[in-house]
């Protein structure tokens, strides 16, 4: 069994002198009120939208999904966005597999920045820090008491919610980063509570376009690595392993091949063995979630 338990520990911060970025990763909400989507107590086993296809198609679109997209929008003409996705170009790359590329030149991912002396940027592997404005932060999700779903116009951020981030440096329409906040701390992974939120989420945005990742850049974290280190010269991202590749270099994108994508993705990809292990690993993990 695998726990995941929230950093209090003082003398394990102090020691790996993180105690004020922990304390200044929530300042920007003190005080202020967001809106607050919150869940109804009908649990996940009674919600019907899972029996058959994953999304079923109504008439109207959900509040949830509106909410989203409204305010993602809201923030693009008040230009928070360093540049607007809406304008990159999109290819299919000919071949059986089908892979999308994406020309993206202002795509700049924040933990490969570098400061000076070309030495990686140092980030938290616990904490979530990539907001610099109030405005980054769209809306909050929450569980509630009451049976059904409503969304709360205004209200200060309860704990235990997992906030709706926009990515200033977008990959697509409506992207958006989903960050769990407890005890006054934006974290970067998961517990069971965020990811039966998440889920929910995912369930009534009821909208066949949505997708959800889970991405961590956590360059060079002390105490977190893998015994087998790839040999590579760039990381590869969720979107990725999902076919959806990205370019920032207009020679590049015009010269990818089916056969070139392929390689790409062959050299992060385990062998039928290691695999398995992590399947199972998986669906351990898993069946230990009380959701």
């Amino acid at each position: 069994m695998v726990t995941v338990k929230w950093l209090e520990d003082k003398s394990f911060l102090a020691k790996n002198g993180k105690s004020k970025q922990l304390e200044d990763s929530f300042s920007f909400l003190q005080g202020m009120n967001f809106p607050i989507y919150c869940f109804g107590i009908q649990s996940l086993e009674e919600d019907t939208s899972f029996e058959g296809i994953s999304c079923i198609i109504e008439e109207e679109q959900s509040i949830l999904d509106a909410v989203l997209l409204s305010q993602w929008e809201d923030r693009m003409l008040k230009d928070c966005f360093k540049y607007d996705v809406t304008t990159s170009e999109i290819k299919v790359v000919t071949g059986k597999m089908k892979f999308l590329c994406q020309l993206n030149e202002g795509q700049i991912t924040d933990h490969l920045l570098k400061s000076e002396g070309n030495t990686l940027l140092e980030l938290d592997p616990f904490v979530f820090d990539c907001v610099k404005h109030q405005e980054e932060l769209l809306f909050c999700l929450a569980n509630s008491k009451k049976a059904k779903s409503e969304l709360i116009p205004s209200a200060s951020v309860p704990d235990s919610a997992v906030l709706v981030i926009i990515n200033v440096t977008p990959i697509e329409y409506g992207h958006v980063y989903l960050v769990p906040c407890a005890s006054n701390r934006l974290y970067r992974f998961l517990d069971a509570r965020s990811t039966e939120i998440i889920t929910r989420l995912a369930a009534e945005i009821n909208n066949q376009s949505f997708r959800i990742f889970y991405n961590c850049y956590i360059p060079n974290c002390s105490g977190v690595y893998f015994e087998k280190t790839c040999a590579a010269s760039h990381a590869i991202s969720a979107w990725e392993c999902g076919g959806y590749l990205l370019f920032r270099n207009r020679y590049q994108f015009d010269q990818v091949t089916e056969d070139a994508m392929v390689n790409r993705l062959s050299s992060f990809s385990l062998d039928d063995n290691n695999f398995e292990a992590v399947k199972q690993l998986c669906c351990s993990i898993a069946s230990k979630f009380d959701v």
